[in-house]
């Protein structure tokens, strides 16, 4: 595990209110948000302990820098604590750094290949009203990793401190935007000859030639590329600091004779290494950046003339009701009255006009937002561009799933998953798919199930294995899952056959026990209605609802197996259907008239389990 301050470094960004609003807010994906915890605070909801957060920094009027800390606590891939093990490492963090009685929130944060867990902490106390700052935190967060990981018995990490603030900012930025900083370029093409230089002239030169230059500014020295991005010498390494490099080379020199030759080499924001040629995708992203850039300007411009043309025509109507009033009313006391109230109106008008420009800037800046180079990758591949997703997975960054995972052997690949929705994708090109209160990760080699690992979840994992690769299947994991995995294998009837012995004997006495007199189901008859009976229950169902539009409905397929709610059944020409919700569709099973009996006790929403031959499965060892 690992523990990373996040500094915020412009006070007027700093907001504790709106850091838990964002740390909450699930942006429309199922596993991004897991469980959320409110610590020293009266109320439970979130949103309002952000407030109380928020009063109890107002009472403190002295401090003048940040009152909010945020802090997060990231696990190994694979890794998932459970809910209580992460309470106990987010009281420990706390205590430890000074934190204990402070009011906080904490969000689990599912969406990347690491679980991790945001902390939003009050720096003010709660009841002495006064600010505390960890002395030199980073310190205490290499201990706290290696005494957790001990007692919760988690994955070892390294927690050396090796790197600058520069470095680690500088690794951060090509983690998150997928080009190369300036730092890692340095390191990476002339760092070794600027440590071979004997003297500052040829240090001069080996910068020139890669279209850098070296200045003094403060009590240290910058490098520069000279299109505006300075980095600190030290943070490019330790040893091209100012006292180090005044210590091998002497005294600083300025560059003496002025260079003619042009650099052969210079810094631009290319993407990160990969083991793919992303020449062409990059010249795609730079050209769709330029066209956002174009078309944002535009609709700005669009914006600022609708406004300019809006006050100038609340103005003149303001100046056509002066000049009426100057021209009809009499008396004094009547015009000034008159004249105020066209001012009040006038100021009004002015204020709607500045209010909605701001709105439509607003729209307009999330409209043609400016992409990285990462996020434009997530955004094609979650659009279906497979070269994308292959491009994103590529990169010397991404690691592969591990813990419980399933795999298998073959060649053949689709981008579907049975019963399944996609919910996201991941900076290094995991896709999340949902199924029902599961998900199951896939990286392209590896399948996961992640956050309630459901049999619904497996199922999807399996049925997507097969599709992609064939029926040989390998798991990997405790040996809890892997039985978990053979049974369910073996109740839903899949044409695989497991690599390990052992675990393919387990999945065949599962079958048999399916199979035996006393477990047996039987299935309803799955008989597809007719057009005419799904025309005649949606009727019903626009009627039940009073809404003008009819509901998407549909007939229940082998592919909708899986959790679903119940709604209502039906008797239509003498058949009998079940109305079930699964996700934003009505689906019609038919049913026998044994089951329409059994089901008419069943209450609204109430859930069960379909497979794909229509047979219903509720509570333990009820079926229908």
């Amino acid at each position: 595990m690992i523990i990373k301050h996040v500094p915020m470094r412009t006070l007027r960004k700093s907001n504790v209110v709106s850091l838990v609003d964002y740390l909450t807010n699930t942006q429309g994906r199922q596993e991004r948000v897991g469980e959320i915890t409110v610590s020293n605070c009266h109320s439970d909801r979130p949103d309002a302990a952000s407030l109380e957060m928020l009063n109890t920094q107002s009472l403190n009027t002295r401090a003048q820098s940040d009152k909010t800390y945020h802090l997060i606590v990231s696990f190994r891939p694979g890794e998932r604590p459970s809910a209580e093990t992460l309470r106990a490492i987010e009281a420990r963090v706390c205590q430890r750094l000074g934190f204990g009685e402070h009011q906080r929130v904490s969000v689990l944060h599912h969406d990347t290949n690491n679980v991790h867990l945001h902390l939003a902490i009050n720096k003010i106390h709660p009841t002495r009203y006064t600010l505390h700052e960890p002395y030199k935190a980073y310190r205490a967060f290499g201990e706290l990793c290696d005494s957790l990981e001990e007692v919760f018995h988690l994955e070892q990490d390294n927690h050396q401190v090796r790197k600058t603030g520069g470095e680690n900012r500088a690794s951060d930025m090509e983690r998150q935007a997928g080009t190369e900083s300036l730092i890692g370029w340095m390191q990476r093409d002339c760092l070794g000859e600027l440590r071979s230089a004997h003297s500052w002239s040829e240090l001069h030169q080996v910068l020139h030639h890669h279209g850098l230059a070296i200045q003094p500014r403060g009590q240290g020295l910058v490098i520069t590329d000279g299109q505006g991005t300075f980095v600190r010498a030290s943070s490019v390494a330790r040893d091209l600091s100012k006292m180090s490099l005044e210590r091998r080379l002497g005294r600083f020199q300025p560059p003496g004779v002025v260079q003619t030759a042009k650099p052969t080499r210079r810094y631009e924001p290319k993407p990160v290494r990969s083991r793919m040629d992303t020449r062409a995708l990059y010249e795609r992203y730079q050209q769709d950046r330029l066209a956002r850039a174009q078309a944002r300007a535009v609709a700005m411009q669009v914006a600022r003339t609708r406004k300019a043309h809006s006050i100038d025509a609340v103005k003149r109507a303001g100046q056509m009701k002066r000049d009426t009033i100057k021209l009809t009313m009499r008396g004094r006391i009547t015009k000034k009255l008159l004249y105020a109230k066209v001012s009040q109106t006038l100021r009004s008008d002015l204020r709607q006009i500045v209010d909605r420009h701001r709105r439509d800037c607003v729209a307009i800046t999330a409209r043609y937002q400016r992409l990285t180079w990462a996020d434009w990758l997530r955004q094609q591949a979650l659009a279906g561009d497979p070269e994308a997703l292959h491009a994103l997975r590529a990169q010397e960054a991404a690691r592969g799933l591990s813990g419980d995972t399933i795999v298998a052997v073959g060649t053949r690949l689709v981008n579907t998953v049975v019963g399944a929705k996609q919910d996201y994708i991941t900076k290094q090109g995991t896709i999340i798919y949902r199924v029902g209160l599961s998900a199951v990760r896939d990286d392209g080699t590896r399948l996961q199930v992640s956050r309630e690992v459901t049999n619904d979840g497996i199922d999807a994992a399996l049925r997507l294995a097969v599709q992609k690769y064939g029926t040989t299947i390998a798991v990997s994991g405790s040996d809890a899952f892997k039985a978990r995995v053979a049974q369910v294998a073996a109740r839903s009837h899949l044409t695989i056959r497991f690599d390990d012995p052992t675990l393919e004997h387990q999945r065949q006495r599962y079958a048999r026990d399916s199979h035996s007199p006393s477990t047996q189901e039987t299935p309803s008859p799955l008989i597809a209605p007719s057009d005419a009976v799904v025309r005649h229950i949606a009727e019903q169902e626009r009627k039940r609802l009073q809404i003008i539009r009819t509901p998407a409905i549909r007939r229940f397929e082998a592919r909708d197996q899986g959790i679903v709610r119940f709604g209502s059944v039906e008797k239509v020409e003498g058949k009998y259907f079940a109305l079930v919700h699964r996700q934003d569709e009505l689906l019609v099973l038919s049913i026998d008239e044994a089951t329409y009996k059994r089901l008419t006790s069943f209450t609204r929403g109430r859930t069960f389990h379909l497979n794909a031959s229509g047979v219903i499965r509720h509570g333990r060892g009820h079926r229908r």
